[in-house]
């Protein structure tokens, strides 16, 4: 089969190198950093699809999860649980119902959730997923080693060997690695280490804020979304906030600005986490296209693939690109 390097080792990277792995392709990857150490370690782990393709790929997950905890050894921690989607005026709430799905009347959003918001004239109820995105990422990989798979955190690409139009391989600080394909899936750095083969990726940085809060008593069973935000439980008792939209560059730390935001916003939906003692904020630079939507495709050299831009919804659409990156590929 084909040998592939994959550059990036977030959660597309690592999906993509189990997905070309499982398939017998002969995989390197290459982390500059350590695995999932970017935005895909930073992410909530909430799996709700808002498109047809978050729901193709949110379907893929079952399979998945029982294949790479398997290969992995490692329970990255899926389950299937309930969702809000509040609406705070009747705007809000026939745009809501329009959707389709199950609607709930105040009362039966306090009744499920009591520590919602009195000001809640209603809520969508949604089915979804989470997951623990660190290890996810890190099963991943795991897999694909199991597959045959070589894993290289630390390890940057340099550029690449190109004659005409194709990557014979890519360099690093020991040597280049001969390649059939070349697949970068770097995130908001796609832009930057694809320019290095004369190929300009229309995707930059854009930073997101999440805090961690340890809710004391006040007890919060279903993940809360509203606007672009969400309160998301976790099985450790604490409900992560989140999350920002920030055109901060390259830019990761966390602010004063992005916490006080995240605070009312959390306030807004459940008012008792006022009294929440803040744990830890933190920040990741999510990967943002110029329309939105995300690349997976080959570019003008013809055996160089970019995968990127999957902006807020990395985690839920890391399967469907590793499979349209095997089916870009196919057998040699």
């Amino acid at each position: 089969m084909s040998r592939v390097v994959v550059i990036g080792g977030g959660v597309i990277g690592c999906a993509v190198a189990e997905r070309l792995s499982l398939e017998r392709h002969q995989v390197t990857l290459l982390e500059r950093d350590q695995l999932g150490s970017r935005a895909s370690g930073a992410a909530a782990g909430e799996l709700s699809p808002s498109s047809p393709s978050g729901d193709e790929s949110l379907a893929m997950f079952p399979e998945l999860v029982a294949r790479i905890e398997k290969d992995s050894a490692m329970n990255v921690e899926y389950r299937l649980q309930q969702g809000l989607k509040p609406a705070f005026t009747d705007s809000e709430a026939a745009t809501l119902k329009a959707q389709g799905g199950r609607w709930l009347e105040a009362p039966e959003c306090r009744e499920l959730e009591p520590a919602l918001s009195p000001d809640i004239i209603g809520a969508a109820l949604l089915e979804h997923a989470h997951l623990t995105p660190p290890r996810f990422v890190r099963a991943l990989a795991r897999a694909a080693a199991a597959h045959g798979a070589e894993i290289c955190e630390g390890t940057p690409a340099s550029g690449f060997a190109i004659d005409g139009r194709e990557v014979r391989g890519v360099r690093t600080s020991t040597g280049d690695i001969a390649a059939d394909w070349v697949v970068i899936a770097a995130g908001p750095w796609t832009r930057e280490v694809a320019i290095s083969a004369g190929i300009d990726v229309d995707v930059r940085p854009q930073r997101g804020q999440l805090a961690a809060l340890n809710p004391g008593s006040l007890i919060l069973r279903r993940s809360v979304f509203w606007s672009n935000g969400y309160l998301v439980p976790k099985g450790d008792g604490t409900v992560i906030a989140g999350g920002t939209e920030e055109d901060s560059g390259f830019d990761d730390r966390p602010t004063l600005a992005g916490t006080a935001t995240l605070l009312d916003f959390a306030r807004r939906l459940v008012p008792g986490l006022a009294t929440a003692n803040l744990q830890r904020v933190w920040a990741g630079l999510r990967p943002v296209t110029g329309d939105g939507n995300p690349i997976v495709a080959v570019t003008e050299i013809s055996n160089l693939i970019v995968a990127t831009g999957h902006h807020r919804k990395g985690i839920l659409l890391a399967p469907l690109a590793a499979a349209t990156v095997a089916r870009l590929i196919g057998p040699r």
